[in-house]
Parts: C-alpha cells; structure tokens; sequence
C-alpha cells in the first residue's frame, strides 16, 4: 500500500497569506497538526506546524484583522519552516511509518511534481499497517 492510497485528498493547504489565526482554523477544523502552505499553484513552499503558532508571541495590536502594532499581519508565509517531511505519493506504507517516527511528525504532506496532492497521518498510517484502510 502507498501513500496516494491512504492520504486525505484534496488536499487542505494554506496560502503564505494566510494569517495565524485562519491556519489554527483550519488546522483545529481539519484534525491536522501540520498544514502545507502553497503558492497559487499549489506547489509546497513550507510546512506550518501547531507549535510554530504556538511559539509565534502575538504582539499587541488587533486580533480582529490580524493587524498588528509591529507593521504587519502574522501569517503562515513569516512563520512557516521550510525545511520538513513532504512524502512522494508512491511511498510505501512501511517506509511513510519509518520516515515520519524518525522526523518526529504526526502528519506529512504527500507531493507529485511538486505539488500537494494530499495529506497523511500517522493515523493512517497506522490503520493501514493494522489492515484496516
């Protein structure tokens, strides 16, 4: 079994626009703890995790708009790590186990070309290795 098979599809993504607070939204609304953020094509720029949110002060201004006193909105583009897991869709359930224990990760974007196509789990994962897709 392979990753295209198991993954969440389509996939949810943000835009590096996005603010902090519209990614806890949709992280909270989806059941994800990593989202991919995007470019207008959706090729994978970075990965956004609940703790990078987490660490992310929020400085004084309004929480309303996003707009804070510091000159500019908290997005997920100034927050977003560039450097983390994105599995190829083809990636096998057993080595998608071994790669995501050893990132440390609960949740992988799965890219073609580049692309985000879907999202796993380690929850699908582990349905998967217990025979039960």
């Amino acid at each position: 079994m392979r990753a295209r098979e198991i993954m969440t599809s389509p996939a949810f993504a943000l835009t590096p626009a996005a603010t902090l607070e519209e990614a806890a939204e949709m992280m909270t609304g989806h059941g994800f703890t990593t989202m991919p953020v995007v470019d207008a094509h959706g090729r994978l720029l970075g990965l956004l995790s609940e703790a990078d949110i987490l660490r992310t002060p929020a400085p004084p201004g309004d929480p309303d708009t996003g707009v804070m006193l510091d000159g500019g909105p908290r997005t997920a583009g100034s927050v977003m790590h560039t450097q983390g897991l994105a599995v190829p869709a083809d990636t096998e359930v057993h080595e998608l186990a071994r790669l995501m224990t050893d990132a440390g990760v609960r949740s992988a974007p799965v890219v073609e070309g580049g692309h985000v196509v879907g999202m796993v789990t380690f929850r699908d994962v582990l349905r998967a290795t217990a025979g039960r897709t």
